[in-house]
């Protein structure tokens, strides 16, 4: 359940979007990472169909936990997909690993495959790599996934992910490499004028690395206009995300995300 979005309605404001969008020199390291990234894709001689999406959000939330500590964040995506189902991409963003540091670049090269089950469902397999450049934590965070998804026309998804050599850092100590699950449910309804609604939740399975497991989730708003989307979410999590991560918890917080997709 990546979803990006927001802290408090007033940074819709663009005096207080300029100040929250904190990303520096970012953006230019982020477009040479995204780029180099996908390029053995763009020598593929297969002539696919090709998408890529433009994201600025005031907060970078990933299974109810900021990555950017209540900053904003720039993100960058290039996807890539076969006729046969195969699909390839890469995705970017700004984070920050520790608050009122120097922040870093989260990398995401993912590969997998979709494939239809009758009319209305489809089942996909995805392998993702996460991989944070110019990271000032002293251990190695990148860590890979394994997820499957099932979903019903573009209305629901299920999800359930498998994390082999996970390394984070809590308040209740210090994990390296070792196994954690998530299990994700979304949805999203259409509404009149370009609207829709857009709620999911997720059950994240921390035992392996902490003895604890925790809820978290979300529900907002989504306005589409031709290639331009926005997005207004609220963002739910329960107590344990506190007790792990303190202040980066993301119960309560607003997100405002904008994207552009071509």
């Amino acid at each position: 359940m990546r979803t990006t979005a927001v802290n408090s309605l007033e940074a819709a404001k663009p005096a207080a979007l300029e100040h929250r969008l904190r990303i520096r020199g970012d953006a230019s390291r982020l477009i040479q990472a995204v780029v180099l990234a996908s390029m053995p894709l763009l020598a593929c001689p297969a002539n696919g169909p090709w998408s890529a999406s433009i994201d600025a959000t005031t907060d970078y939330i990933l299974r109810g936990v900021s990555q950017s500590y209540d900053h904003g964040a720039l993100q960058l995506g290039m996807h890539f997909q076969l006729p046969q189902g195969w699909f390839a991409g890469a995705w970017g963003s700004n984070v920050d690993p520790y608050p009122l540091a120097d922040s870093a670049l989260e990398l995401d090269l993912y590969t997998g495959i979709s494939r239809p089950l009758g009319d209305d469902f489809n089942v996909s397999v995805t392998y993702t790599h996460y991989q944070y450049l110019d990271d000032p934590r002293r251990a190695h965070y990148n860590y890979d996934e394994f997820a499957i998804s099932t979903s019903y026309l573009d209305r629901l998804v299920a999800t359930v992910s498998y994390q082999p050599d996970f390394t984070q850092y809590s308040n209740l100590g210090f994990a390296q490499r070792r196994v954690s699950l998530g299990y994700e449910g979304a949805g999203r309804w259409p509404l009149p004028m370009g609207l829709a609604f857009e709620g999911g939740a997720g059950y994240y399975d921390l035992q392996r690395l902490f003895g604890v497991s925790y809820w978290a989730g979300d529900a907002g708003v989504q306005y589409v206009y031709r290639k331009v989307s926005v997005d207004l979410s609220r963002f739910f999590a329960d107590d344990t995300v506190s007790r792990l991560y303190g202040g980066a918890s993301a119960n309560g917080t607003w997100v405002l995300t904008a994207v552009l997709r071509f």
